[in-house]
């Protein structure tokens, strides 16, 4: 938490839309680090969770992230059954109490250009908005650096924010589910409207091509 003010303070965080009422699912753009804390700064959900990848390479980034963020995913395909089934059930659980959770629709490879449907799927089950979050002039990692170890990543990430002075924090439209609709046909709808809400913030921010939803109905 200390961090989190002083990073947020001396890069200042810039909230722009209208900030999201919890229960809410964040659906934001990860091209980076400490996207979290700027989301966290700009929306005032101080007590947010935030879904994060177990398949991180140390023992002390997967506890940092747990102590954080709570709630881990993975792809190991022997565990990503079980653990992930257990992850979303308890998601869900805490969105239908009033919290709020942050998911990175992209995952950790933004440069594949997919979207995974965990945040719509979130926010179907639970009943709650799925609110599109953009974060403007913040870090992009340069290729290769994401692989760098903590010890060497860390404080390049960190200088690098730094000299940006600001970021700011764009809240889109939010995408609400629709109870008269089957939930892969609504969880479909609702990933087609936020690749949308993405498409637009990465050709404004970083002038690059949004990731893209591969719909069931495409073979995707």
């Amino acid at each position: 938490m200390v961090f989190l003010l002083i990073l947020t303070t001396l890069v200042r965080t810039k909230p722009l839309g209208e900030r999201p009422k919890k229960p809410c699912v964040l659906a934001v753009t990860h091209l980076g680090g400490f996207e979290p804390l700027f989301v966290t700064r700009a929306s005032g959900h101080w007590r947010g969770w935030a879904l994060y990848s177990l398949d991180r390479p140390t023992a002390f980034v997967r506890f940092l992230c747990r102590a954080f963020w709570r709630f881990g995913v993975t792809q190991h395909p022997q565990r990503k059954n079980t653990v992930n089934k257990r992850t979303l059930k308890e998601a869900v659980q805490h969105l239908k109490r009033g919290g709020s959770l942050m998911v990175f629709p992209e995952g950790d490879k933004f440069w594949e250009r997919k979207l995974y449907r965990g945040a719509a799927l979130l926010a179907k089950r639970a009943g709650v908005p799925l609110v599109p979050v953009g974060l403007e002039n913040a870090l992009v990692y340069e290729p290769g650096e994401e692989g760098l170890p903590l010890w060497r990543g860390f404080p390049r990430a960190l200088w690098r924010t730094l000299k940006k002075r600001w970021v700011a924090v764009h809240f889109g439209n939010p995408i609400l589910p629709d109870p008269s609709l089957p939930e892969d046909e609504d969880v479909d709808r609702m990933m087609k409207e936020l690749a949308q809400a993405f498409g637009e913030f990465f050709g404004r921010f970083y002038g690059l091509p949004g990731p893209v939803w591969l719909s069931p109905k495409r073979g995707g």
